[in-house]
């Protein structure tokens, strides 16, 4: 491919890059500030030597947040939306290219050589990803271009399970959504891109990021072009 050729793909790239980013991440980070009461402390810095000798400010407030669930989901949702994020740019960019990624192994070995996601991640198991509360199991339907990312907890104290769909052809009203389990245990997993409706038959229900600052004609915008990279 020429640099002239290179030169009107990186810019769409970045469009769709920026596109996930709005949908996606920065919902997500709003909802965190608008949700989360979080105390304020004084921040204690120690540079170099650490022994009991050391200066500290006694009077300075420290404060940990709970190892619970709820901090145990957040923490695997941001994991979820940044592989969803870096799957779909990596399909989307070889796409671009003429090619097609060829599965979901593929895919998540390219994007953790790229270092989008740790590569200490990487499991044994094609489409797979091992993260501290549980695993990431990456679904990939390459003739329709589609994704699921399905999050699995490792325990009942790591939260529920939750799934994203890119693009969420099914989804023409509410906006930015994933979908989480409504049970902790005996949770039913549905099956790789069935209907949403089955999806939610199974126990789950969809969560809006109802922060999304995107018009209906934008988010019509995005999903016309993905449409046309796909029909390509």
């Amino acid at each position: 491919m020429s640099i002239r050729e290179r030169g009107k793909i990186w810019p769409v790239i970045s469009v769709a890059a920026g596109a996930f980013f709005v949908l996606v991440v920065m919902p997500l980070i709003l909802h965190r500030q608008k949700s989360c009461q979080m105390a304020t402390v004084d921040a204690q810095v120690t540079i170099g030597d650490t022994s009991s000798n050391s200066i500290v400010n006694p009077s300075g407030t420290s404060y940990r947040w709970p190892d619970s669930e709820v901090p145990r989901t957040a923490e695997r949702l941001r994991d979820l939306t940044a592989v969803s994020i870096a799957a779909t740019s990596y399909v989307v960019e070889a796409k671009l290219h003429g090619q097609n990624a060829h599965d979901a192994g593929e895919i998540l070995h390219r994007i953790a050589q790229r270092q989008l996601v740790p590569a200490d991640w990487l499991t044994q198991q094609p489409g797979v990803l091992e993260t501290s509360y549980g695993t990431i199991h990456l679904r990939y339907a390459p003739q329709a271009l589609t994704l699921e990312v399905l999050s699995v907890p490792n325990d009942r104290k790591d939260g529920p399970a939750m799934l994203i769909r890119i693009p969420d052809s099914e989804n023409t009203s509410v906006g930015p959504r994933y979908f989480e389990s409504m049970h902790l245990d005996g949770i039913i997993y549905p099956n790789p891109f069935v209907p949403i409706a089955e999806v939610i038959a199974a126990g789950w229900q969809p969560r809006q990021f109802k922060q999304a600052q995107i018009s209906d004609e934008q988010r019509a915008q995005l999903e016309q072009w993905v449409t046309s990279v796909n029909s390509k």
